[in-house]
């Protein structure tokens, strides 16, 4: 038995991750709702399969993501609820303009119909990156890793539950990077073609995933940086063909994929604009023109000079280790002044605020008055920016996570990291700090939701990184690889554990207590809705509350306007979460309010000190949703 074990170590960790996935995914699936979750279950999944029933090309387009994997997964719950509309869990009230009431029953029904196609769908791409990861890596083991730190994501496992294109941009996306990675490993056209296709399943779910040429370009010139070796133990020569190769490479990505993004996206036959104004969320003319330019001189000068690949080559990798040293450098200060602000209260840089402020102002508008002129931003006001760009992740991440980074960076100094891990280490860790730069540019506050493909991508990081330090310290026995990968097993199910169901809001414990990256997304509301449904006479309350994903588990009557007219109706209860005191365009108003001084802000500082009920999501203070009672 023990020898069987051993032997088949690997995919019993395999297994056992995807045992776990999927468990802790389907536990609670359809017991909460998110923002916008309705405009895809009601209205734009079933638009796509009735466009394409009917042929309306145009209408094939439902999203400015573009959202289209979403339809083509989720809609397999059209197969169990036709017309989700029709069967729509409003219910009708005695007085519809003023009510609305839900069906609690029918509300779950749906959740579960549209999410569990996504969840199951997730699970299986679990094993798609183990069996990309072996050519990637060039390491079983290594694969493995990382497809175990996927697995037990906390946070891939929460955007997994959620009918939104980022549950699929970081599966498409990442296994997108993986291909490439494999394509670069082996040299195997066949992984150029997967990358292709998966590329082009990747921007049906966000024209997002143009950032992923950055990864294209930064891996594929590493190479010159990190040459593979020989048996040798000496670089192996890259030949005059190498750059037009490569360059040929993105341009097959580009062609396949956007044939792939126009079959699955009609509306790009009749209308071209839907592909390329994703194309320039990123790229603007001027970009265009100058990459092409430059790629014309650069190729010209390799063919007219033979050997100037192999002297760019020889010339880099004499420098490789003080590069990756750099690279590395440069992501563990990304992680140690982000932490060193929060251990001191936000010493450096206000980010809490900041963030709440945008989210308060519009984030579309990337507004922070009055903490921050961006007209007359300096050079330090841009810096508190990007501190609030990266916190979220990093504080989303593992601690462990965050102790890799910094062990392989003083690795790094110390001793030699070879291929592929040295071009992979050093792809990543320039990535990650480059697409917050790329956020911030782009004038996007970030949080964990639009910074999910670098979960994936940091997962292959981390799993490098302790393979390597494990290497180190001699730690290569396949008795004490079982240990710790079970040590990680163990851990990971406690933590997702102690969290259960708000998986998503999980937040490391480096983050002080005080603070907090989420903003009840969707989180709560079916607790709180719960509450108030075990009391006597719920079929005949009046609540008001900020966020629909409340009303739709509640079994009485949720009133339509923030402005309640107290001379008309007095709601029983009013419910509130961080995101209704940060927006104020969420509050309730009072209208005919016979005593002014209980107005909108009594209640937020009475739900502050005393609420009928309260829920601190994953027991952090900054991210609740309370009850609370109206005073008649």
């Amino acid at each position: 038995m023990k020898k069987f074990l051993q032997k088949n170590s690997t995919y019993l960790f395999l297994a056992m991750t995807i045992v776990v996935f999927f468990s802790f995914g389907f536990y609670h699936l359809s017991k909460f709702e998110t923002a916008d979750e309705h405009l895809w279950k009601y209205g734009r999944i079933g638009q796509y399969w009735q466009a394409l029933q009917d042929r309306d090309w145009v209408k094939t387009s439902i999203n400015d993501k573009p959202g289209i994997t979403v339809a083509l997964i989720s809609g397999f719950g059209l197969l169990a609820e036709p017309d989700p509309k029709l069967s729509s869990s409003l219910s009708a009230t005695e007085d519809a303009k003023l009510f609305k009431k839900y069906d609690p029953q029918k509300t779950e029904q749906l959740n579960f119909y549209f999410r569990l196609p996504i969840l199951i769908f997730s699970t299986l791409s679990i094993l798609a990156f183990f069996f990309l990861l072996k050519p990637a890596l060039g390491s079983t083991r290594l694969a493995l890793m990382t497809t175990m730190f996927i697995g037990l994501s906390p946070i891939l496992i929460g955007i997994s539950q959620i009918i939104n294109p980022d549950s699929f941009f970081w599966i498409f996306g990442g296994l997108t990077t993986v291909a490439y990675l494999a394509y670069l490993n082996t040299n195997q056209k066949k992984f150029l073609i997967i990358c292709s296709i998966l590329m082009g399943f990747a921007l049906l779910s966000k024209y997002t995933s143009f950032i992923l040429y950055a990864i294209f370009i930064i891996a594929g010139l590493a190479k010159l940086i990190f040459p593979p070796k020989e048996k040798s133990s000496e670089s192996k020569p890259l030949d005059a063909t190498f750059l037009p190769r490569l360059i040929g490479s993105w341009l097959v990505i580009f062609l396949i994929s956007a044939i792939i993004f126009a079959i699955f996206l009609p509306a790009t036959f009749v209308k071209p604009q839907v592909f390329f104004e994703g194309i320039a969320q990123f790229l603007n003319s001027k970009l265009i023109y100058l990459g092409t330019i430059t790629l014309i001189i650069f190729l010209a000068l390799v063919f007219w000079k033979k050997d100037l690949t192999a002297q760019i080559s020889a010339f880099l990798s004499k420098w490789q280790k003080f590069l990756l040293a750099s690279s590395l450098t440069l992501l563990s200060l990304v992680f140690i002044i982000s932490i060193f602000n929060l251990w001191t209260n936000q010493s450096l840089a206000p980010v809490n605020e900041l963030s709440d402020l945008a989210y308060a102002n519009e984030p579309k508008n990337f507004n922070f008055k009055p903490l921050l002129d961006r007209k007359n931003a300096t050079l330090y006001d841009n810096f508190k920016l990007l501190l609030m760009e990266t916190y979220p992740f990093i504080f989303s991440v593992s601690p462990f996570f965050v102790l890799l980074v910094l062990l392989i960076t003083l690795k790094s100094y110390r001793q030699k990291i070879t291929y592929p891990n040295n071009l992979i280490l050093f792809t990543i860790a320039l990535f990650i700090p480059l697409y917050f730069f790329a956020t911030f540019v782009a004038k996007i506050v970030t949080n964990v939701r639009y910074s999910i493909i670098l979960y994936p991508l940091f997962a292959i990081f981390c799993a490098i990184a302790l393979n390597e330090i494990m290497k180190s310290i001699g730690w290569t026995s396949k008795k004490k690889i079982i240990a710790i990968l079970f040590t990680i097993l163990t851990l990971s199910v406690l933590s997702l554990w102690q969290i259960k169901p708000f998986y998503f809001s999980y937040e490391s414990f480096l983050l002080p207590k005080k603070y907090s990256i989420h903003d009840t997304w969707g989180h709560g509301f079916y607790e709180a809705a719960q509450h108030l449904n075990s009391l006597e006479g719920v079929e005949n309350m009046v609540v008001y509350s900020n966020s629909n994903s409340f009303c739709l588990f509640f079994k009485g009557k949720c009133l339509r306007s923030r402005k309640i007219d107290l001379a008309q109706i007095q709601p029983d209860y009013l419910i509130v979460s961080t995101r209704a005191i940060l927006k104020e365009k969420n509050h309730f108003i009072f209208e005919n309010n016979p005593d002014e001084e209980k107005d909108t802000f009594y209640y937020f500082k009475k739900g502050e000190i005393n609420p009928t009920w309260e829920l601190n999501i994953n027991n952090r203070p900054a991210n609740f949703v309370r009850i609370i009672e109206f005073e008649k």
